[in-house]
């Protein structure tokens, strides 16, 4: 009986630590395969979507590839209208010869004159600068004018240069024709801005008369280029009419 009275308290202890620990086993037990059916729940969930993904992967392929031949049937159809209306483009319409290149046109001195003429023009700008006459230096009275006409005498060449671009005589001959007029007026206008005046007085630097002999010339040459493409086109109508 003393034994007993020793061996029943360690029993039932032993008894409640193990119960205790198999509560603790299959608690944990259990939380490891809850984890493990949500992770395979979201494994279906991914391998379902992925699967999704793949089929709509797929029908935007055999979108693309049908959109694709779609693209190429209609590249072909409109490479072959093109090749046959490009004949007839060529017949009724030919892209400008540039002028420069003309036989009957060859304005290279009068281009060199000009250019000349834009190099003294900017020289004589430049002597009005303050690096020029010197940071604390007086300006002229007569600065504000003749910087004026100095920079409206160039502004207007981009006519001329616009119309060599095109190729197109009419248009080169109607710049020339204007510039032709601007320069003369100059030399003429004597009015409160006074270009006379300055013109006159920068006569040695900035010399109007070469540059209006070569802006006529152009002019005169244009014309005669223009008469001749005309005699051209006139000759060119004459051997294509069918004869009677």
């Amino acid at each position: 009986m003393g034994i007993l009275i020793y061996l029943t308290p360690a029993v039932v202890l032993w008894a409640i630590t193990a119960t205790v620990l198999a509560w603790v086993f299959f608690g944990r037990l259990r939380r490891e395969q809850q984890q493990q059916a949500s992770v395979q729940d979201s494994l279906a969930r991914h391998q379902a979507a992925l699967s999704q993904m793949k089929a709509r992967a797929v029908v935007s392929a055999r979108e693309l590839e049908a959109l694709q031949q779609a693209y190429a049937s209609l590249r072909q159809t409109l490479d072959l209208q093109t090749q046959e209306a490009l004949p007839a483009e060529q017949a009724v319409e030919r892209p400008p010869v540039p002028i420069l290149v003309m036989e009957r046109l060859d304005i290279s001195a009068e281009i060199g004159t000009l250019l000349a003429h834009v190099a003294r023009v900017a020289r004589s700008i430049r002597r009005y600068s303050a690096y020029s006459r010197g940071h604390n230096a007086p300006e002229l009275s007569s600065a504000r004018y003749d910087l004026h006409w100095l920079s409206d005498c160039l502004h207007s060449l981009d006519q001329i240069g616009h119309a060599l671009a095109r190729g197109n005589v009419d248009t080169l001959t109607a710049a020339c024709t204007e510039l032709l007029s601007m320069y003369e007026q100059y030399l003429k206008d004597g009015s409160g801005y006074n270009s006379r005046d300055t013109f006159q007085r920068l006569s040695s630097h900035v010399p109007l008369a070469d540059v209006t002999d070569a802006i006529r010339s152009i002019a005169a040459k244009a014309s005669l280029a223009r008469q001749a493409q005309t005699q051209t086109q006139a000759s060119a109508q004459l051997q294509a009419a069918p004869v009677a």
